[in-house]
């Protein structure tokens, strides 16, 4: 099941120094549930040389599967597929895979036991379990007191502390929010018991013990600290996402107080980052020489809680299909899936605030904006869009635009009317 820790000890795997001196070349690549064969591939093949992201977004799948071959013919590599939801996502890249005799090795993660076997017939899948009691109750203890191993209890806090964890299932993921959640509490048995009894309060409105932790560690965080979240959900499943991006896009929404005259925006806005780490609301993905966050994610199973309270609360849309309708309510809208018709984002379009684009190198036709009907937005990302225009004059008209980001687009030259965006903030034209 989701949370039990399968990609948690596979990392561990992966990053072990005697298991990396065992091999020429190493890469990790999450396949997630809505996997892209070809961006698979390039995560891939990118990790192992040094290939600009320009060269591989021109090659056909075929020909990604010929380099990647051809990469690790005589190589004995390491290959981590992480979250391998579906038997055909599998087939599709195995032949891209030599099997020369070099000791290589691939390491597949899944919550389908079919998958594994169908991957691999002759060997027989690891199955991680759920945590045993004492074990469940040293990794509360960490992430609740943020003491070590075997730090011990508090004697008052031990029986109420003891059933909080019981109620985990013994579920890693689980153990960890909860114990995220207690961590930013005072350490006193009333606090302890309010979260005990509110658990059981969101036990009775959801489905298992895991959502309705997830939901009371949601519902605990602080109103700036839920519309951060909220925000997250809106990158695709299993994204990493750049911190820096994630914090100037914050600001452009203007969420972000200045505390005073030496902390400004910028820094609160890595503070809510640090803050949900501190919660396991988010993962860190990647730290700086200097130990900040560099990236993060958002485990599968928060990010559905975040697209169900975002849906709940009119808060965001995610445009996956063809046949997504706009909500009229909706202010921050995510396209995660082209083709689409030009009348998509147009005059009927609601005032957003925010719209991203996700995954749509690979759509060739132009994408036609109506920049008159973006009076509100604040936010236009149009990373990796394939535009074979330059910036119109129109986005003169989008006044209020903080945030534009044009890393990766074809986009050579900025237009007249770009010195009316008297508000902007962020200009993104890396790789561009």
């Amino acid at each position: 099941m989701g949370g039990a820790g399968k990609t948690t000890l596979a990392k561990k795997v992966y990053n072990h120094a005697h298991v990396r001196e065992r091999f020429n070349c190493c890469a990790w690549v999450c396949v997630s549930s809505s996997y892209d064969h070809k961006k698979t591939l390039r995560a891939i093949i990118k990790q192992l040389n040094e290939m600009r992201f320009e060269q591989l977004e021109k090659m056909e799948k075929e020909d990604l599967e010929g380099r990647l071959h051809q990469d690790l013919q005589d190589k004995c590599y390491l290959v981590v597929l992480d979250d391998v939801w579906k038997q055909e996502a599998w087939d599709c890249l195995a032949r891209a895979f030599p099997d020369v005799g070099t000791s290589s090795r691939l390491l597949l993660t899944s919550r389908d036991r079919d998958v594994a076997q169908h991957a691999d017939a002759y060997s027989h899948p690891y199955e991680l379990k759920t945590l045993g009691v004492e074990d469940s109750w040293q990794l509360f203890l960490r992430k609740a007191l943020g003491h070590g191993d075997n730090a011990g209890c508090p004697p008052d806090l031990e029986e109420v502390g003891r059933e909080i964890t019981r109620r985990c299932d013994g579920l890693p993921l689980a153990i960890t929010v909860i114990g995220g959640l207690l961590l930013a509490k005072k350490k006193l048995k009333s606090e302890w018991e309010k979260i005990l009894n509110n658990f059981s309060t969101y036990l009775s409105r959801s489905q298992s013990g895991v959502s309705a932790i997830l939901e009371l560690s949601y519902a605990d965080l602080p109103a700036n600290l839920k519309f951060c979240f909220l925000y997250l959900g809106l990158f695709p499943e299993d994204s990493v996402i750049s911190v820096r991006k994630l914090i100037h896009m914050w600001v452009a929404e203007g969420i972000m107080q200045k505390r005073d005259t030496e902390n400004l925006e910028e820094t609160a806005a890595y503070d809510n980052v640090e803050e949900l780490s501190s919660r396991n609301m988010v993962q860190v993905a990647e730290m700086t020489v200097d130990e900040r966050i560099k990236s993060c994610r958002v485990h599968d199973l928060l990010r559905q809680v975040a697209i169900r309270k975002a849906k709940d609360e009119n808060f965001f849309q995610i445009h996956n299909t063809r046949d997504d309708e706009i909500s009229a309510k909706s202010r921050y809208l995510a396209v995660h899936s082209l083709p689409w018709d030009k009348k998509y984002v147009g005059s009927s379009t609601p005032p957003l605030r925010s719209l991203l684009f996700f995954n749509v190198h690979d759509y060739r036709k132009n994408i036609c904006l109506n920049f008159k009907s973006f009076k509100k937005l604040r936010i236009l990302d149009l990373e990796n869009v394939k535009m074979s225009y330059n910036l119109p004059e129109g986005i003169g008209e989008v006044r209020l635009l903080r945030y534009l980001g044009l890393r990766r687009t074809s986009i050579g030259r900025l237009p007249h009317s770009f010195c009316y965006l008297r508000n902007l903030q962020t200009l993104d034209i890396r790789s561009s």
